[in-house]
């Protein structure tokens, strides 16, 4: 009896495991679908926005900085990050990629 629970027990085990997506190397999975970026940027007004690029970091100009959801497709190392939106209290809108003296930021403005 004990056999078949344990060999019950694997199957469930790896049946599980298969249906997660444990085994995903991409970080971001999925480069054409949208992902969560908001730890990938850095307020405008803060500190270290200047040392932002030198960090892999992007800057975010938004009234809401980091604080709710940027979302961006891309994985950030072989698919440039691209089309990001940024969620507050009425939805989502689009961010526009700036080139700036600092680096790659994303308005809002």
């Amino acid at each position: 009896m004990s056999k078949k629970a344990f060999t019950l027990a694997a199957v469930v085990l790896g049946a599980t495991l298969t249906m997660t997506g444990l085994a995903n190397a991409e970080p971001h999975g999925d480069s054409t679908k949208y992902a969560d970026f908001t730890s990938s940027f850095v307020n405008y007004n803060d500190p270290a926005a200047l040392s932002a690029a030198e960090n892999g970091k992007y800057i975010i100009i938004s009234p809401q900085g980091t604080a709710t959801t940027i979302a961006c497709r891309g994985n950030g190392a072989d698919v440039e990050i691209y089309d990001c939106m940024q969620e507050d209290e009425f939805g989502w809108f689009p961010l526009r990629k700036i080139d700036t003296p600092l680096g790659a930021a994303w308005s809002s403005v």
